[in-house]
């Protein structure tokens, strides 16, 4: 996910630090979830529910804009 992208997602599903910036180096920076909940001394799951919704919202996102095709 591109850094633009991320910053509209995390806008529309209002997510808020510090998963918000555990959430960044995952999606955007590429580094593991668990290495991210450990920088920002967040529990795993907490790190994998926030992803969980940046992903949902991503993919209504990108469905809406996909042309259907007849």
């Amino acid at each position: 996910m591109e850094r633009a992208e991320f910053d509209v997602v995390a806008k529309l599903i209002s997510s808020r630090e510090p998963t918000r910036s555990a959430a960044q180096r995952v999606l955007v920076d590429g580094i593991a979830p668990a290495d991210a909940a450990r920088e920002f001394d967040l529990r795993p799951q907490s790190v994998s529910n926030t992803l969980r919704r940046f992903r949902d919202a991503e993919v209504i996102i990108l469905s809406a804009y996909t042309p259907i095709k007849r």
